[in-house]
């Protein structure tokens, strides 16, 4: 069960739809030495008629990224990320 602890420690610091965020957050974090996960979702939004053929409108995709880190990196974490240096 020790595969369980590891995933009870994540807290949830940034939940965006920016790229650009998610890229500025990760560099925050390598620098400052925290251990970072980063899960990414990508909606299929691609409707489909009733015999499953995709049609051909409203494709657009919108990618929602989530960042994690451990629970005792938390405030770091969040000071790195808002701006704040070491």
């Amino acid at each position: 069960m020790k595969f369980l602890t590891g995933f009870f420690r994540k807290r949830l610091v940034l939940y965006t739809y920016d790229a650009v965020q998610v890229g500025a957050a990760r560099m925050a974090l390598q620098e400052g030495g925290v251990k970072f996960w980063v899960r990414q979702h990508t909606d299929d939004l691609m409707p489909r008629a009733m015999n499953g053929q995709v049609l051909p409108f409203l494709t657009r995709a919108a990618t929602e990224y989530k960042i994690f880190v451990d629970k005792d990196d938390v405030e770091l974490a969040e000071y790195l990320i808002n701006g704040g240096t070491l």
